[in-house]
């Protein structure tokens, strides 16, 4: 016997494929289609493929899934729109959005090229806004050391900005984190918080007391790449304790900076069950970044699956999460924090208090139910 149709369905337009979901972004893609689902809702999903291939997971998740080839022509740099919206551009998607009247989730400033198409008036339009794109590309640039790639990201940051304003055309933000919807709020005032969409439904923290000291994140990022540099060379030479890196494609410099620490291990592309043991057995994680927009995934990941975290203001800033971390600025706070939290039991109250605040944030049903409400109390003439 066939199931019944969902009651309720959407498209969801992904900036890439969500699956494996390895990374920030498309981690709160993939979860959030899980959450959806589990929620009665059908997700007709559309992804642009680049170095990724069609999914048998995602096809069970799904309703239906159509690809789409990015076109990474060289030439969309030298227009005046951002790079990754104009590599976005597809007739196709267009046509398969306008097959039926469900409403459209956009992930991403990335997936917005037909924003504000006469074809969708009266069609209640979603865009999940990851960052404050243009801030975090900027920081990009920061931090990048490739002088060619250092021109695109601060090129790109300033298209960006310009771009943004058309975010004023849907129907809601759906903001990652409570600073982000205030800014998008502020400018568009048609801002909604929706939380992180990640993998653990609550903590299971386990108890007790790990023994080493982890970083982890995607380290084929400039920030990621820099942050943890500056673990290794401020911060980890003034303790003994076991500490593993562990990410994706470390650089030379980065490989180079463990080797010279024998307290130190590199982890390299660790898979997603591997990366979720560390943390879970880790008694410190060690969260830096130089960015305070939108929502570390890393950061939910650690406090959800994790013991002790000490994280830099950046990663908490407008999360609502800082209480649940120990904030260093300088490197002799990481030290002395590091080094107390090693010897701090991880308790059942802890977790419980960590509990209660992260349903408030960052809870996949609590976020799933947000999205239906919103286009459930949707209305156009407000």
């Amino acid at each position: 016997m066939e199931k019944a149709p969902p009651k309720r369905i959407v498209h969801l337009v992904s900036f890439n494929v969500p699956y494996p979901p390895d990374y920030g972004g498309i981690m709160d893609v993939f979860y959030k289609i899980s959450a959806l689902r589990k929620q009665g809702v059908g997700v007709i999903l559309h992804c642009f493929s680049y170095g990724r291939g069609r999914s048998r997971t995602l096809e069970r998740e799904c309703l239906r899934i159509h690809y789409y080839r990015r076109e990474l022509n060289l030439f969309h740099l030298f227009r005046k729109e951002p790079f990754i919206v104009v590599s976005r551009r597809n007739d196709l998607l267009l046509k398969n959005l306008l097959a039926d009247t469900h409403p459209i989730i956009f992930e991403g400033l990335h997936t917005t090229w037909y924003l504000g198409h006469k074809a969708f008036e009266g069609r209640i339009i979603m865009v999940r806004t990851h960052n404050i794109e243009h801030v975090y590309y900027r920081n990009l640039a920061a931090a990048e050391k490739n002088p060619f790639r250092k021109i695109y990201y601060a090129t790109e940051a300033r298209k960006l900005e310009r771009y943004e304003p058309k975010l004023a055309g849907a129907s809601w933000l759906l903001c990652i984190s409570p600073g982000d919807t205030e800014y998008f709020s502020s400018r568009y005032g048609n801002a909604v918080f929706v939380g992180p969409f990640h993998p653990a439904d609550e903590c299971p923290a386990t108890n007790g007391r790990g023994d080493y000291v982890l970083m982890h994140g995607d380290f084929s990022t400039a920030e990621n790449d820099a942050a943890a540099l500056y673990i290794l060379r401020e911060v980890a030479p003034h303790w003994k304790h076991r500490t593993v890196l562990a990410g994706k494609r470390p650089s030379a410099e980065l490989s180079e900076a463990v080797s010279s620490l024998r307290h130190v291990k590199l982890v390299p592309n660790p898979s997603v069950n591997q990366m979720n043991d560390l943390i879970a057995n880790a008694q410190v994680c060690l969260l830096h970044a130089t960015q305070p927009t939108g929502m570390k995934l890393k950061l939910i990941n650690s406090l959800c699956s994790g013991r002790h975290v000490v994280a830099s203001p950046a990663v908490v800033s407008g999360t609502g999460l800082g209480d649940l971390c120990h904030v260093a600025v300088k490197p002799g706070e990481w030290v002395t924090l590091t080094e107390t939290l090693m010897g701090d039991v991880f308790t059942t109250e802890m977790r419980e208090r960590r509990n209660l605040l992260l349903r408030e944030v960052a809870d996949n049903d609590v976020n799933a139910r947000r999205i239906i409400e919103t286009v459930e109390n949707y209305n156009p003439e407000q």
